[in-house]
């Protein structure tokens, strides 16, 4: 790691550049609201009134979790190859979301996606539901907000740290 890429503080610590840092905090945001999302009861939010929760997708969050920590990780340190992998990660789970979600509210959707709002119809909802048009619950909206920002933090701080290394 070059000298540009962390400042020695007076204390002899390095710190961190600004942008990793708010990739970093995303990232923690995003870890933590996943983890009880998934987790803990919440009612009508996560659609889970009962410990422990019955999770359906129970190995893929243990990889989903333990790939956040590796990108909060990968980010506070600067390693460049890995956080541009986590890009790449956070892409792939906006790609899907939009594809799953946000797309089918814009353009709206048939009764072949009936099933699947069924499922999630019982949970709190924050956007307007409007003919065809069915928004994703308030669980997955917030997740989704969350996802987006840590993609557009951590696509921005990998982006400086190619700007750095440039010069």
């Amino acid at each position: 790691m070059g000298p540009q890429m962390m400042e020695k503080c007076e204390n002899g610590w390095t710190k961190v550049p600004k942008t990793r840092r708010i990739a970093v905090v995303a990232l923690g945001v995003l870890f933590v609201y996943y983890e009880i999302y998934r987790w803990i009861p919440m009612g009508r939010w996560n659609g889970e009134a009962n410990w422990p929760v019955h999770n359906d997708q129970f190995y893929p969050d243990i990889v989903i979790g333990l790939l956040l920590v590796w990108m909060i990780s990968n980010f506070w340190r600067g390693r460049r190859v890995a956080m541009w992998v986590g890009v790449g990660l956070l892409t792939l789970w906006v790609v899907v979301h939009l594809s799953d979600w946000w797309i089918p509210y814009i353009v709206g959707t048939g009764p072949e996606r009936a099933d699947f709002y069924r499922f999630y119809s019982s949970r709190i909802q924050l956007l307007p539901s409007f003919g065809r048009h069915r928004p994703p619950d308030g669980g997955h909206a917030v997740l989704d907000g969350f996802v987006f920002l840590a993609l557009a933090s951590c696509l921005w701080a990998s982006l400086k740290r190619v700007r750095i290394e440039s010069r």
